[in-house]
């Protein structure tokens, strides 16, 4: 509706009238705080955006061209509700027979391990099963999977993210990701006729992450006279390709056009390299399911086996 000239105020009540709870309530929020007279970007602060996308609108506000930073937003919660559906889609069989195999555990564990410990001769019996012919043995060997899953969890919870980040197969998508949105803020700059130290000074201020440092870099080599390209080629943060595109760019003068068609491309690059990922996890969990029903069957199999060992004949 924003690119049909509507305001953003008409726009807000036009969905306001046509959504749906609860998101009827955020878009209430959204005009109030649009009546108060707050900025477009602080207005849409009940949607609740991550810190990245906040920066895109506070881009998007200091170049007068929100319409351009909310397609790119867009492209982005598009893509990231595309690849958590299929992520799900892939996962949930696996899931479903792990579930299978918990429950079967669970009632091997407390219901038939019991009873073939107890046909067989506790004399006969390896010294570490002696163990676990105690009464609440049984309860402890059901336990074992849900320990696991807390130990997993917890451990998936609390360990550093930044540790998961430096995978040597995670890079090649960290960077395709920090040079889509290098290529989104400085291009939105650049096309919008700031000059570059504008633009670094700009983008730098209120970022103390990864991304924040590199444009203080980059805005004290702007002003030390150093080329950009050059100065961009020192980090492996951004794509070799873009700092290609930023090269040619600088001679030819477009560097604002051509970083924006450089988010294009690499907003694709970026999706084809999420689904070689997500094609990583389904062997992985197959690989997980198929150890856990081969440990299963040794469980089974081995007090059968004493079991058998015992019997008259």
């Amino acid at each position: 509706m924003l690119s049909k000239g509507i305001s953003a105020k008409e726009t807000l009540l036009i969905l306001k009238r046509f959504e749906r709870q609860p998101f009827a309530e955020v878009v209430g929020e959204m005009e109030q705080c649009l009546e108060k007279g707050d900025s477009f970007a602080a207005s849409l602060e009940p949607l609740a955006l991550t810190n990245t996308l906040k920066r895109l609108l506070f881009v998007g506000e200091r170049t007068e061209r929100p319409l351009l930073v909310l397609r790119q937003i867009v492209k982005l919660l598009d893509l990231e509700t595309e690849m958590r559906s299929k992520f799900w889609k892939m996962i949930r069989y696996p899931l479903v027979l792990a579930t299978s195999l918990f429950l079967l555990f669970f009632f091997y564990a407390l219901y038939v391990f019991p009873s073939l410990l107890e046909m067989s001769d506790p004399k006969t019996l390896p010294s570490f099963l002696h163990l676990l012919l105690h009464p609440s043995a049984k309860y402890l060997l059901a336990s074992i999977p849900v320990i696991l899953l807390t130990s997993g969890y917890l451990f998936f919870r609390f360990f550093p993210l930044n540790r998961i980040l430096r995978l040597k197969p995670l890079q090649r998508l960290i960077r395709l990701y920090y040079s889509y949105l290098f290529t989104i803020e400085v291009g939105s700059f650049i096309d919008a006729g700031f000059s570059l130290e504008e633009t670094f000074r700009h983008l730098e201020q209120g970022q103390a992450n990864k991304k924040g440092h590199l444009y203080a870099r980059l805005h004290a080599k702007q002003q030390a006279g150093e080329p950009l390209a050059e100065a961009l080629g020192e980090d492996e943060i951004i794509e070799a390709e873009t700092i290609g595109i930023v090269h040619l760019a600088r001679e030819s003068g477009d560097l604002g056009p051509l970083l924006l068609e450089q988010a294009t491309l690499l907003h694709e690059s970026m999706e084809e390299e999420l689904e070689k990922k997500l094609l990583w996890i389904e062997p992985i969990l197959y690989g997980g399911l198929t150890i856990m029903t081969g440990t299963l069957f040794l469980i089974l199999y081995y007090p059968i086996q004493l079991a058998i060992q015992q019997l008259p004949f």
